[in-house]
């Protein structure tokens, strides 16, 4: 079959061309293939499914024959994290321990994606079980970033980021537990969206009641998020957050409502804890707020000092949820582990249970305190992370350091903008604004409240039209 480059092109006009007999599935997914062979220095794909892929656009291209009705992802070329479970296709993990794990069973993210009609092509690389924000692992190696391959491409959904900056497919299933989605999304300058609390379901989990991870989407243009999310939403029985808002999945296109931007009130928050804010980025963000202003947003800013976020709370309950979930793995197969990752499991052997249990209050009290926000505002607006990409060699737990002056630890220096929102459930999305001095992509963050995900949306809609980010690819990787 001969390879047709859709990259670029987004979710509507993949379903167009192909329901519309313009194209075959099977040369939708020639033309992916061809990209991850030349995306392969930056390694964004952990196992590649070629087969699979095209078996499952042969069975599309036949039935488009019979002339039967599709999905609402027909013919779409899609990628899922290596920690999503996908049916007879590896889902290592990024672990040495895990290379041989073949589920039985696909995360329903991932069924409802097949149900629409998505070709699942590849899993994309994580370090390993997702315990840090940077992408490498000892199974997959650096995943790299895509503006430049000296620098990290951030994570723990990297390569899911890099795949979408690459035109490798126009959508790519991602997992976000303190900003690993929309962190990378910042990093590699794509839009990242992590959605409300039980909007997507994700039953996976041992402790459903605590879940901090969220299954979320990357693309490299807006709507696509939507499209993305309006197939992976409907509930599930497994998963009682879905129950909060009933089988409906989310709609989009959305119903028109109030302009993305005039009248809205946007809350600036410029440093969440007063630290260091890169000058780029602080310039760019600048350069947010006075586009806003000048489309009749109302901006106000805030110390946010002045708020407690409670960024260890996160940490606490994560590391207390991994040694539960790992725990044997420390103590019988240590040394098949990533350091980082048997140092990440050392910390949660140390959550005692008064510190647990007073973690599981605080989530609640950072949860009102953000609830208090939104009585003044509609949206938060903050940087994704503090300053563009690290090198690709920083380490998980050695302070960030810039201009060879050391600002402090990655989580609280570089991505405390993230963390709160995972604890409290409120949507939030990262938006690539521009690209810093040295050419690396820089990511806005919004934060909405519950259920407005279609206002994130179509913000970063608006924004796409002033910036035509989504037109923006990586040296050598143009569409055609």
């Amino acid at each position: 079959m001969p390879a047709r480059d859709f990259a670029g092109r987004t979710v509507d006009a993949h379903v167009r061309a192909f329901t519309n007999a313009e194209v075959a599935a099977r040369d939708i997914v020639e033309g992916v293939l061809d990209r991850v062979a030349r995306a392969a220095p930056f390694n964004p794909i952990a196992t590649l499914d070629a087969e699979g892929a095209r078996a499952a656009a042969d069975a599309l291209d036949a039935r488009r024959r019979q002339g039967t009705a599709f999905g609402r992802l027909a013919g779409v070329p899609v990628s899922a994290k290596d920690l999503i479970l996908t049916k007879g296709l590896q889902t290592a993990f990024a672990s040495r321990v895990m290379k041989d794990n073949v589920p039985s069973v696909d995360a329903d993210a991932i069924a409802q994606w097949r149900a629409a009609d998505a070709i699942l092509f590849a899993k994309t690389t994580t370090p390993e079980f997702g315990h840090k924000v940077l992408t490498d692992s000892p199974l997959h190696g650096v995943t790299r970033n895509p503006w430049n391959r000296a620098h990290t491409s951030g994570g723990s959904s990297g390569g899911a980021a890099v795949a979408i900056a690459l035109g490798l497919g126009p959508i790519a299933m991602s997992t976000d537990g303190a900003g690993s989605g929309r962190i990378p999304a910042a990093c590699c300058g794509v839009y990242g969206l992590k959605a409300t609390l039980g909007r997507v379901p994700h039953e996976v989990p041992i402790d459903q009641f605590g879940q901090l991870t969220y299954l979320g989407v990357m693309a490299r243009h807006p709507a696509d998020l939507g499209a993305g999310l309006a197939a992976m939403s409907r509930g599930h029985r497994d998963d009682p957050w879905t129950a909060a808002i009933g089988r409906t999945p989310f709609a989009w296109p959305a119903p028109e409502a109030a302009a993305p931007v005039a009248g809205r009130r946007i809350t600036v928050i410029r440093r969440m804890t007063g630290g260091y804010l890169d000058p780029d980025t602080e310039a760019r963000l600048d350069a947010a707020i006075a586009w806003l202003d000048r489309h009749g947003a109302r901006i106000s800013e805030l110390d946010g000092r002045t708020i407690d976020w409670k960024l260890d709370v996160a940490r606490i309950i994560l590391r207390a949820n991994q040694i539960e979930r790992f725990g044997d793995l420390l103590r019988n197969r240590r040394e098949e582990l990533d350091p980082s990752f048997v140092r990440t499991l050392e910390e949660g052997d140390a959550v005692d249970a008064v510190t647990l249990r007073r973690a599981l209050a605080d989530r609640t009290s950072a949860y009102k305190s953000v609830q208090k926000l939104f009585v003044e505002a509609d949206l938060l607006l903050t940087p994704t992370v503090a300053t563009p990409a690290p090198l690709a060699t920083q380490d998980q737990f050695a302070p960030l350091v810039v201009d060879g002056k050391p600002i402090g630890d990655l989580r609280a220096a570089w991505y405390a903008y993230t963390i709160p929102f995972n604890m409290t459930g409120h949507p939030a999305i990262s938006i690539p604004f521009g690209r810093s001095r040295a050419g690396l992509p820089i990511g806005l963050h919004f934060v909405a409240p519950w259920y407005e995900e279609a206002q994130l949306i179509r913000l970063a809609e608006a924004f796409d039209a002033e910036t035509a980010a989504s037109l923006d690819f990586p040296p050598g990787f143009g569409p055609g």
